[in-house]
Formats: structure tokens, C-alpha cells, sequence
């Protein structure tokens, strides 16, 4: 807004210093003028003086033919004051002087020109000097040339009125915009800055929900995985002979193990705390998440197919956490699917980011339970099937991981559900 008022009041400066200008140059025209009047009378008085020769004492009827309403001759003899045709001396300060000097142009003022019965105007006087010392004054009122200066510099005053008042009415409305559009912008700024503080509250709500259910989750879990973990290492110790008893021990022992790690992560993400981001390749992501989810798949009878483009880029992820995102998401087309259906993983990218996409050719998601697909608690399954926390802790992750998830119906049928990281490179 100040910026506007500057340039307002700079346009409005110009405008009056051209305006000056305009006023100097018309009152510089306006004096040339009169110095021409001036020379012009003094060329009729040397005429005047070639034509009558050196009798001017006798020769007042053929000069009093100079004479009009707004001209008068004077004469001065050798060393005395100038005088009117009619012998009267006239006080005109200067003039004999002026003569002396050898001027040719002399200024009257509007007093002086009154004496001389001429309008009360500025007039100018032609000398001519002759040859036996007598001087021939030619007095000529200026009132034509001082009108025509008033006229002109009315011309100036009123085109820098005109050019003032339309600067300012176009800057007013400028003005007025730009005060509207500030308005707007401060409205809207209002309003983001309430989104922001929405956004910020919900995430809260959502992180303490999270806390406290994986809190929750993680007590309840705790003595089970100790049993099963007591279970599984007796087990280990008593088939010491049977290779097929033992792998399964151990295979318990790492499930227990990355059950325990994961619940770990998700209530560090719940409280905030920074994540250790690691340069992963997106086709280790996928092999391992898909071999997560193998037996539910084969359980289910649908076919799981990863496909990973060639020259992926890296992404910056915790592995543990982002494999678990992608594991929900798998889960969920799984349950989506009929047996004999399909599900895809395809990973894409470009120079700026690495997409995973996992899509079912099951009944599809409606758009409006898309939006609210997200939200912790919300499903769509059986009661007993789910519990609507999958796809709100896959969202969490995303976007810790500066990502984003996308969930939506495909044609003619099934989900696409998508997770969007920056690549790594």
C-alpha cells in the first residue's frame, strides 16, 4: 500500500514539475514577445527617422500619423528629457538613460504607460537614435502580447489541474484495488493460517489416538510374545535333531522380533520422535513386503504380482516402517479381492518422486468412503475384521516420511491405493 502511495505521489510531482516547466517556458516565450515588440518599434522609430531626416522639431504632424490608441511617439533632443509631440516632458525614469546607454528597447511599466495615455499595461519602447543627437521613441502598449501570455498560462495551469486530478482519480481507483486485493489476501491469509491450525489440531488428536491405542496395544501385547518367544526357544532347544522343527523356531523368534520392532516404531512416530532414515532400493521394499503377505495371499487364492520399473531411483525411508505401510495396504486389497482375483504393486517414478501402487480388481471404493478412508476407526469390513487403523497408520507414515497416500475407486472396477515418496537419488 505505501509503495502505491509513493508511486501516486511521484506521478502527481511529475506532473506539477513538468507542469513548471511548461509555466517557465510560456514566461520565457512571453518576455521574448515583448523584445520583439520592442525592436519592432524601435525599426519603426529609425524609419521614421531616415524619413523625416534631421528636422524633428518641425515635423510633429507627420510623426503624430505614428500615433494610436495603443501607440505613442516621443522625441528628445540633444542631452534633454524626451517629451510628447505636444511639448509636454514625460517622467519616465530610465529612459534617458536608456538612451544614453545606446539601448534600443526600454520596459514600461502600467503606471508609465498611463502617463503616457496608454492602456494601464505593459508597454515597450522602441529607440532610435539619429545622427544630430535627437532620439525618436516609438511607445507601444504590449496588451496583445500580455493576453496572449495570461492565455497561455491558463492553458498551463488548467492542463496541470486536468493532469493532477486525473492522476489522482486513476490512483485513488489503484488505490482502492489494491486496498481491496490486500483485504483479500489478508482474508485469505486468515484462513490458511486456520487450516494450518485444523490441520495441526487433527494431526494431534490423531497422534494422541494413536499413542494411546499403540500404548495400549503394545502392554496387551507384551506378555503374549513373551510367552510365545519362552514357547518357541524351549522348542529350538529340544529339537536339536529335527533341522524342519528348528527352522520354525526361528522363524517364531523373527516374527516375534519385527512384531516387537514394529510396534516400537509405531509409538515412537505417534509421540514424534525422529525417525532414522536410511537410501533404500524400491525393489527390496516391495520383495520384502510381498514376502510378508505371501501366506495371506495364497490363503486368500489371490495372486500377488509385484512390478518393479528398471533404474528406480532410491528413497530416504525407515524400512521397518515404510514395509509396514505397504503391508497394510496389500492386506487390505487382499481382503478386498474374491478368490482368483488380483493384486498389483507397481512402483514408478521421475526426477522427483517414487510412486507405489497397489491395486485390486475387488467391488472398488466409493468416492465418498474414499475421502474418509483415512480417518482412524473407519471400515468398511465385517465387524471383527477390521479395525479401521490400517490405512490412518499407513497415511502416518507417509507422511512422516514427507509423502503422501492417495485412495481411490479405478474403472471398471477395483481400489487404487498409492504412497508417494521424494526420491532419494
Amino acid at each position: 500500500m505505501r509503495g502505491a502511495r509513493r508511486l501516486l505521489l511521484a506521478m502527481i510531482g511529475t506532473v506539477l514539475v513538468v507542469g513548471a516547466l511548461t509555466y517557465w517556458d510560456e514566461t520565457r516565450r512571453s518576455a521574448s514577445a515583448l523584445d520583439d515588440l520592442g525592436r519592432a518599434q524601435a525599426a519603426i522609430a529609425t524609419a521614421a527617422g531616415v524619413a523625416l531626416g534631421n528636422d524633428l522639431a518641425t515635423a510633429a504632424g507627420r510623426l503624430r500619423e505614428l500615433e494610436t490608441d495603443e501607440a505613442r511617439v516621443l522625441v528628445a533632443p540633444p542631452g534633454a528629457d524626451p517629451r510628447r509631440l505636444d511639448g509636454r516632458v514625460v517622467d519616465v525614469p530610465g529612459l534617458a538613460a536608456a538612451t544614453a546607454r545606446g539601448d534600443r528597447v526600454f520596459r514600461l511599466s502600467r503606471a508609465e504607460a498611463a502617463a503616457l495615455g496608454l492602456p494601464a499595461r505593459t508597454a515597450m519602447i522602441g529607440i532610435a537614435r539619429l545622427a544630430n543627437g535627437w532620439s525618436i521613441d516609438v511607445a507601444s502598449s504590449a496588451k496583445r502580447e500580455r493576453d496572449r501570455e495570461l492565455t497561455g498560462l491558463w492553458r498551463t495551469l488548467l492542463a496541470m489541474a486536468l493532469a493532477v486530478g486525473v492522476v489522482a482519480v486513476f490512483g485513488g481507483v489503484a488505490l482502492r484495488r489494491q486496498r481491496a486485493q490486500l483485504e483479500l489476501a489478508r482474508e485469505l491469509a486468515i484462513a490458511d493460517v486456520a487450516r494450518t491450525k485444523d490441520a495441526e489440531l487433527e494431526r494431534l488428536s490423531r497422534a494422541a489416538t494413536m499413542a494411546a491405542l499403540g500404548s495400549g496395544i503394545a502392554h496387551e501385547l507384551s506378555t503374549p510374545l513373551g510367552v510365545i518367544v519362552g514357547r518357541a526357544e524351549q522348542l529350538l532347544a529340544r529339537a536339536s535333531d529335527d533341522d524342519r522343527t528348528q527352522k520354525a523356531a526361528r522363524t517364531i523368534l523373527d516374527q516375534v522380533d519385527h512384531v516387537d520392532h514394529v510396534v516400537r516404531g509405531l509409538l515412537a512416530l505417534a509421540r514424534g520422535a525422529p525417525i532414522a532414515l536410511q537410501e533404500v532400493e524400491p525393489l527390496r521394499l516391495v520383495r520384502e513386503a510381498a514376502a510378508l503377505v505371501e501366506h495371506r495371499f495364497v490363503r486368500a487364492s489371490v495372486q500377488l504380482v509385484p512390478a518393479v520399473a528398471a533404474e528406480l531411483p532410491t528413497v530416504r525411508c525407515e524400512p521397518l516402517l515404510f514395509k509396514h505401510a505397504l503391508v497394510n495396504l496389500l492386506l487390505n486389497a487382499c481382503d478386498a479381492s474374491k478368490p482368483g482375483g488380483q493384486v498389483r504393486l507397481d512402483v514408478q517414478a521421475d526426477s522427483v518422486e517414487v510412486a507405489f501402487i497397489v491395486a485390486d480388481d475387488g467391488e472398488g471404493i466409493t468416492p465418498a468412503n474414499a475421502a474418509r478412508a483415512i480417518a482412524p476407526f473407519f471400515t468398511t469390513k465385517p465387524a471383527g475384521r477390521g479395525t479401521g487403523l490400517g490405512l490412518a497408520i499407513a497415511n502416518e507414515i507417509a507422511s512422516t516420511h514427507r509423502g503422501s497416500l492417495s485412495i481411490g475407486p479405478t474403472s471398471p472396477r477395483g481400489t487404487r491405493a498409492c504412497i508417494t515418496l521424494p526420491a532419494g537419488h
